[in-house]
């Protein structure tokens, strides 16, 4: 096995979770979503919202999608 594949290997495991270690898991499990799929993360992140279009004076318009802080 070369280094480039075990590289692979070792970024491709999910990180567990142990008692004690909760911050710490949840930094990697994060960047771990990332790496796999970026648009995953912004569901988990933002919540299953689609981006909404507006209508303003016959000109139509795509409304930002809101994040959960904003819905809250």
């Amino acid at each position: 096995m070369d280094q480039d594949s075990a590289h692979m290997v070792a970024a491709s495991k999910v990180p567990m979770l142990k008692s004690g270690e909760f911050e710490l898991w949840r930094m990697r499990i994060k960047q771990y979503i990332w790496m796999i799929d970026y648009a995953l993360w912004e569901v988990i992140d933002n919540g299953a919202t689609l981006p909404k279009t507006a209508v303003v004076e016959g000109v139509e318009k795509v409304m930002p999608i809101t994040s959960a802080e904003d819905k809250a």
